[in-house]
């Protein structure tokens, strides 16, 4: 495909044809602010944010939906952009509950003291993207302070039912990410665009509630969401009461998937080491690493693929998601399923009947899930809640020492080709399905890894002859 030369802030820049102008910016390393657009996943034009001025024209252009063309000049920045944007912010907050933009600890409405520098997370709030809002963030660099119309109410009743994942419309922007994830990734399609008596927002289109729709309590809608409309229950005050409550016992199991998210709301390196150090400050009494389950698990998954004689492929899932997705959409294959148990199913095996209080920690939302219906950990927290409670608490893992996790004392499986295969996999939006060639015992197998059920979805269709499909949502 021909490249497209076009001039952005004055700077040359050169894409291939049909990329949109947003696209073309992101290349050329300029920002332009948006909000229902996400990596991975086409925009909706629906935040308004992203308008350009192109020579011209007399009209500001939304960049997401115009493609480039030769010798276009485009400026992404000037006072009448600023200043539109600034509106477009200012809208949002028509639809928005505004608990957020008044602090309840200081009684300040200021945006510039709603930073999240001064921010104690001390959740009198209590919003879980206190602190890391993305539509707080552009109220910050837009300076809206002042709303020129009277906040919304809570007009909308917040979906409870799967008291795990928590829906508040009342604090959706229409940016429609969820919908896109939760259909165009996920495979699932439960979430859209509906009508109700208070007015148009997302919500379920196949059922009344979440619990009566097909979702698989994956969270990645979670994962997407900018502002709070869509959320993990939290138990944040459980985590620290229970860590100090005298003659209980606590124990934490961790997976390094909560790191990268950990580190991006720190903007600093965090290792395990130091996160072990800082739920230990906190008084949790043990703290392990799931790694040491999950080569377990890993190794009897091995097993029984080895085992198989079918030519059909083994379609292996770790995780209780990808296990939903399967088998409520594949279940002619259930036969060729190899569905291990979970990290922190066999921890609980082990380690109830040493402690009172077990917390699990990981960045696969999906888990909580798991711990709610099996009663395998009696707490769940991703990286946003447990960023809340160790700055709420003082524990500050970038400032402590390393120091290492506890352990079970297993015998760690001898590594494997396997490894590959069914090392840990990190879901994504949008893309394409990876196939692995290995050898096992002199023989080359062919494995395809899925990191999300649409890839799972188009690599079951596709016919093609793999040994092993390996899903994670």
């Amino acid at each position: 495909m021909a490249n497209v030369n076009l001039k952005i802030n004055g700077k040359a820049v050169s894409v291939p044809a049909g990329t949109s102008i947003l696209d073309a910016a992101k290349a050329a390393g300029v920002r332009i602010p948006t909000l229902c657009a996400y990596e991975g996943m086409g925009p909706h034009a629906a935040c308004r944010l992203c308008v350009v001025e192109i020579a011209g024209e007399d009209k500001a252009k939304l960049s997401c939906a115009v493609k480039v063309s030769e010798g276009m000049e485009v400026t992404t920045d000037s006072p009448a952009l600023f200043e539109s944007r600034k509106a477009a912010v200012t809208e949002m907050f028509r639809q928005h509950t505004v608990d957020c933009h008044h602090c309840a600890r200081t009684g300040g409405s200021r945006i510039e003291d709603l930073d999240p520098a001064i921010c104690e997370n001390c959740f009198w709030c209590d919003c879980v993207r206190e602190g890391f809002c993305e539509l707080q963030a552009l109220a910050r660099e837009f300076g809206v302070s002042a709303l020129p119309f009277e906040p919304q109410q809570h007009d909308f009743e917040t979906d409870v039912s799967t008291d795990v994942i928590l829906r508040d419309p009342n604090k959706c922007v229409k940016c429609r990410r969820c919908v896109d994830v939760c259909k165009n990734t996920q495979a699932v399609g439960v979430l859209g665009m509906v009508k109700t008596e208070k007015g148009q927002t997302v919500g379920v289109t196949t059922a009344a509630t979440l619990a009566d729709s097909a979702c698989i309590r994956c969270g990645r809608c979670v994962d997407v969401c900018p502002t709070g409309a869509v959320a993990l229950k939290e138990h944040k005050d459980q985590m620290v009461y229970f860590a100090h409550r005298p003659g209980v016992k606590t124990a934490a199991l961790v997976d390094a998937s909560v790191l990268p998210e950990l580190e991006a709301l720190y903007g600093g390196a965090v290792t395990m080491g130091q996160l072990v150090s800082a739920l230990r400050r906190i008084g949790i009494d043990k703290v392990y690493d799931a790694e040491e389950l999950r080569l377990l698990a890993a190794d009897e998954a091995a097993k029984a693929v080895s085992r198989r004689r079918k030519k059909a492929p083994a379609i292996v899932a770790f995780d209780p998601a990808s296990k939903a997705w399967l088998t409520a959409n594949c279940a002619d294959r259930k036969a060729d399923f190899v569905f291990p148990e979970t990290a922190q199913v066999r921890f609980a095996a082990l380690a109830r009947g040493q402690f009172d209080k077990i917390f699990r920690i990981s960045g696969r939302n999906a888990l909580a899930a798991e711990a709610h219906d099996t009663g395998c950990a009696d707490f769940f927290y991703n990286a946003r809640e447990l960023f809340r409670i160790l700055k709420r608490t003082g524990s500050d893992p970038t400032r402590r020492p390393e120091e290492a996790p506890d352990t079970l004392g297993l015998e760690a499986p001898k590594p494997t080709a396997w490894a590959a295969v069914l090392g840990p996999i990190h879901w994504e939006v949008g893309g394409a399905a990876e196939t692995v060639t290995f050898t096992v015992g002199g023989k080359e197998k062919t494995a395809c890894i899925c990191r999300n059920p649409m890839q799972a979805k188009k690599a079951l269709e596709s016919g093609e002859a793999f040994d092993v499909i390996r899903l994670g949502a």
